[in-house]
């Protein structure tokens, strides 16, 4: 038997990333199916161009153009489909394309009888990628079994450790001998001492702030985009249910005379008939620029900009309410009695990495181990280099507090040391994409290289001049906040996961 192991934050997410890729892959399926049986079986006939909209794609403006579609004998007609490929300028309505559908109700127009290679093409590839990333995530343990013990070799087998252990103390000499190090003294820090409590609140509240910066500035940079648009007129609806998307179209004169149509997708198609009126707001400078003046009954496409902020805004809201619940657990967590347990400090290094990436604690209570990660705290890393008996291998006294919630969550408070928050919650086995390992003495007293320096501060230069170009200083400052506050989720240990500390 074979059993999966316990899911930490970086699995879900990845989780998240899989699901992403097996969409992709059900859509490019559904889409290489449709276009093949378009191709092999289909319905040829010509679509008249009735509407194109807009799209701001990656590779520039583009148009999407729909319109009635007749098959060639005319037995086959559809209301509106939409042409499968994107012109970089609107076709003029009434422009006729030749091409060929799956069936009496498709809603899509093929020209290229090769695009069902590009879909099925594109759902392996995701396919692939998704069975990839799934079996690292799933990557299964082998369950050991505990064999029936007997009693009488239990006991046996248990006197004997007895009398190894009495014998051992018993030739441990009782003064040092000459050379050896001198036992380590307590760190004069008291025990519930909160040091590490203040940077993870400022991490936590740098990321609210900027995040609030960030929308502040794309309301206003909105209301700057709506503020030319001064001047109204009352337009008249000249058509109705255009295209695939069942748009109207709105001729308004401006107040130079001028005749002007534009075309939107109302919430309702059939509260604006041909001839109806509808308010509208332009730039009187730019007429072409205008807004219906209720846009809450129009499905108004947002600028690309708002688009991407509001996608990059996406993980730092995820972040910040996780943090808070997290933040929340802790201070209830702090109201309970502790109980005595023992801990030893492991070091985690990624599998495919060489360099240590967090502080992990190994609990020892009631007969069970659990494993944690803990907030970076120098006290810490200050008392394992002060300490000469084998460093993270000997286990410290420890009281625990478990925090509420359905998942295990432990505040650690060390003798000597004081409090170390969790990280991560506590965990039955080791992390699979980690490998633990005790402290050793030459972790400390080396330190980073300059051009690692130089190069961290370059991608983080850059990365706070994109958001700046996309959301001002706030953006920028949030991109930074993002980023410091995803390390002090996962421990905020330093880049090698250790400072210099010897002078």
């Amino acid at each position: 038997m074979r059993r999966i192991r316990e899911f930490g934050l970086h699995d879900w997410l990845m989780l998240s990333f899989v699901a992403v890729l097996f969409g992709c892959a059900i859509w490019g399926s559904v889409f290489a199916i449709d276009s093949f049986r378009a191709e092999h079986g289909g319905i040829a006939g010509t679509m008249t161009v009735e509407d194109c909209v807009y799209a701001d794609t990656d590779d520039g403006p583009q148009w999407t153009c729909s319109g009635p579609f007749v098959s060639t004998d005319g037995a086959v007609r559809i209301g509106a489909v939409t042409l499968q490929d994107r012109h970089p300028d609107p076709l003029d309505d009434g422009t006729t394309v030749a091409g060929r559908v799956s069936s009496p109700s498709a809603g899509t127009l093929y020209t290229d009888g090769q695009t069902w290679m590009w879909g099925a093409g594109l759902a392996v590839f995701f396919v692939g990628l998704g069975l990839y990333h799934l079996r690292s995530v799933l990557h299964t343990e082998a369950e050991t079994t505990t064999p029936p013990v007997d009693p009488e070799h239990a006991a046996t087998a248990e006197g004997a450790r007895n009398y190894l252990e009495e014998w051992r103390h018993a030739f441990v000499p009782s003064t040092p001998a000459v050379g050896a190090p001198s036992p380590l003294s307590p760190v004069g820090v008291p025990q519930r001492a909160n040091l590490a409590l203040g940077k993870v609140l400022t991490g936590w509240l740098l990321l609210g702030v900027t995040i609030a910066g960030t929308v502040w500035y794309l309301a206003e940079w909105e209301r700057q985009q709506d503020a030319p648009l001064t001047a109204s007129a009352l337009g008249t609806v000249t058509a109705t249910r255009l295209g695939a998307d069942d748009r109207i179209e709105v001729a308004y004169r401006d107040h130079t005379g001028d005749d002007w149509r534009v075309r939107w997708k109302p919430l309702d198609t059939a509260s604006y008939p041909e001839g109806g009126q509808v308010p509208v707001r332009y730039d009187p400078s730019q007429p072409a620029e205008v807004m219906p003046a209720y846009p809450e009954f129009f499905e108004i496409e947002p600028p690309g900009r708002t688009v991407v902020v509001q996608l990059v805004l996406l993980p730092g809201f995820v972040l910040a309410w996780a943090w808070t619940w997290r933040l929340g657990r802790w201070a209830l967590g702090a109201l309970r009695q502790g109980r005595p347990a023992t801990a030893r400090v492991r070091v985690a290094r990624l599998h495919w990495g060489t360099e240590p990436t967090s502080f992990w604690l190994e609990l020892h209570s009631t007969h069970q181990t659990w494993y944690q990660r803990i907030v970076w705290d120098r006290r810490l890393v200050r008392w394992l280099d002060r300490n000469p008996w084998g460093v993270g291998q000997v286990p410290l006294t420890v009281e625990l507090r478990r925090c509420p919630g359905l998942r295990r969550m432990y505040l650690v408070d060390v003798a000597g040391v004081g409090r170390l928050w969790p990280a991560s919650t506590a965990r039955a086995r080791p992390p699979g994409n980690y490998e633990l390992s005790p402290v050793e003495l030459d972790m400390f007293g080396s330190t980073e290289p300059a051009r690692r320096h130089l190069t961290m501060l370059l991608a983080l230069a850059v990365l706070a001049g994109g958001g700046w170009l996309l959301a001002g200083p706030a953006g920028a400052g949030y991109l930074l906040a993002l980023v410091l506050g995803y390390q002090l989720w996962g421990g905020g240990a330093p880049w090698r996961g250790f400072y210099a500390l010897r002078p």
